[in-house]
């Protein structure tokens, strides 16, 4: 799945934990966002990794919000969806390894920094509670 999309739907998830009390099943959750279950596992497993979510195992168990949602930035959700390899980086595998090939690198690997930079700041500003408001 691609990373932009499982930042789509763990927000998603964030936000239906947000909006009610109690415990939801990943199934519960799926169905409400439209997601497939098992991929929706996925991320919820990222989630929990990086301490949004807590999920009690077994019977009447289910996920619920570790934090407060004002205090989970979506730039911090944004950062536990990405894979290794940010998804801009493609643009380098456009670039040759001859001289032109380098220098469009260097530029590249600049606009690309730029762009990250941006993205991660406007997220910054906004926090999980902002989307349940």
């Amino acid at each position: 799945m691609a990373e932009i999309k499982r930042f789509g739907y763990g927000l998603q998830a964030l936000v239906v934990l947000a909006s009610t009390a109690g415990q939801y099943s990943s199934v519960e959750i799926a169905e409400q966002i439209r997601c497939e279950p098992t991929a929706l596992r996925k991320i919820l497993s990222r989630l929990t990794e990086a301490g949004y979510i807590e999920v009690r195992q077994g019977r009447g168990g289910g996920y619920t919000l570790a934090k407060p949602p004002g205090e989970i930035t979506l730039a911090e959700v944004y950062l536990s969806m990405h894979d290794d390899v940010p998804m801009l980086d493609g643009m380098l595998d456009t670039t040759g390894n001859h001289l032109f090939g380098q220098k469009v690198r260097l530029s590249f690997d600049q606009i690309m920094t730029d762009i990250r930079y941006q993205v991660e700041h406007v997220l910054k500003s906004y926090t999980v509670a902002d989307l349940v408001e």
